[in-house]
């Protein structure tokens, strides 16, 4: 994936701080919720959000949750760049049972424009971890982009999750 022709490729993980703990995610059956996997979080919590570019870009803002987060760059080199960012949900509440909420990631990315994406999120009370820790550990969600130029819209062509070693 080269940079110069528009294309390049977001990758987003989530842990569980302090300690990077694994966070979860399901596969929700038939059409209840707009999308097919449930992203598992606990209320009165910090997760911290990594962002990686390939090829590198530069990152300008960021906005979790319609918030201005700030992130900091961790690497970069020719071939990728690394932001992180911490997220606190001490102001939300536990989803309802078969209810689920959108948490939007909004991103500037210089030279190639607004990139949004939006996780489908189950909420859980902190000491609920039977629930928020069942399913399928999330390793990362990789987003193929393409950006057509500068100040537009860059559109996600494909959204991977990816669990310990497998593809969904």
């Amino acid at each position: 994936m080269g940079g110069g022709d528009g294309h390049f490729r977001v990758t987003l993980s989530v842990r569980k701080e302090p300690g990077a703990g694994p966070v979860y995610c399901k596969m929700e059956s038939g059409s209840r919720f707009r999308q097919l996997k449930t992203v598992k979080l606990s209320c009165d919590t910090t997760y911290r959000f990594d962002i990686s570019f390939k090829p590198p870009q530069l990152l300008q803002s960021l906005q979790i949750d319609g918030k201005e987060a700030e992130p900091i760059e961790r690497s970069r080199d020719g071939t990728a760049c690394a932001y992180s960012v911490y997220h606190s949900t001490n102001d939300v509440q536990p989803c309802a049972r078969g209810h689920r909420e959108e948490l939007q990631i909004a991103m500037r990315v210089l030279a190639s424009g607004y990139l949004t994406t939006c996780l489908q999120i189950k909420y859980y009370k902190p000491d609920d971890q039977s629930h928020c820790e069942w399913g399928s550990r999330l390793h990362c969600i990789e987003l193929d982009c393409t950006s057509a130029d500068e100040g537009s819209l860059v559109t996600v062509d494909k959204e991977t999750y990816r669990k310990l070693g497998i593809e969904s």
